[in-house]
């Protein structure tokens, strides 16, 4: 087996939730002392996307920690905002809402040295939009979302178009506005519908379905 078939297999299982043969499938992966750096890089990623869908969250900062370490090391911009991105995931999945903030504020740093992106601007405004809304500041975290959806719609990038959107319906239902918050749902729906994402288009559906 080729290592493009293993890490299909293992991101398939992942996909499916069958998170003990995925986590089996990239540490089998990662036991290659043949892989380069760049191949174990995508490996340790999908582990530790695995263990902290698992809730071993330690472990799973601990790799992404590493990995953002190892690129702020080789001067690595690209890369080190994309780990630090994933740092923030696993905080804020955690429930750790401050530390999920400062990650999401340095990385937000990073990609304004980058030359500010489209896509990863608004999937980082995206999170700091969710951090904001969580911890109660509402207007801050109305700006964060309005960002998001003006530079996601700038990119061809239909899963973060649906998350502003569905994020930009929560707030509003948060505030008690029904109408409005419908108003989001719906595109996001429809949205993770022609992104293939059956799975997050239902669970946007329940929203609409409650809030009809």
């Amino acid at each position: 087996m080729t290592l493009t078939d293993a890490m299909t297999r293992a991101w398939a299982a992942f996909e499916r939730e069958d998170w003990t043969q995925a986590e089996a499938l990239y540490r089998e992966i990662l036991s290659d002392i043949a892989l380069t750096s760049v191949e174990r890089q995508g490996a340790r990623f999908g582990l530790g996307y695995v263990l902290a869908y698992v809730q071993r969250f330690d472990e799973a900062r601990e790799i992404f920690a590493s990995l953002r370490e190892q690129a702020a090391a080789g001067d690595d911009l690209a890369f080190e905002h994309v780990a630090l991105h994933q740092v923030g995931m696993v905080e804020r999945m955690a429930g750790h809402w401050e530390a999920a903030q400062d990650c999401f504020e340095r990385e937000c740093e990073l990609i304004a040295r980058l030359g500010n992106a489209p896509l990863a601007v608004a999937v980082n405004a995206y999170e700091l939009g969710t951090v904001a809304q969580h911890l109660g500041r509402y207007d801050e975290a109305k700006a964060w979302l309005d960002l998001s959806l003006t530079c996601a719609e700038r990119t061809d990038d239909l899963i973060a178009v649906g998350c502003t959107h569905r994020g930009l319906g929560d707030w509003h239902s948060a505030q008690g506005q029904i109408g409005e918050a419908l108003s989001c749902w719906r595109p996001a729906h429809a949205s993770f519908l022609a992104a293939g994402d059956d799975r997050t288009a239902s669970d946007v559906e329940r929203r609409i379905h409650a809030g009809s």
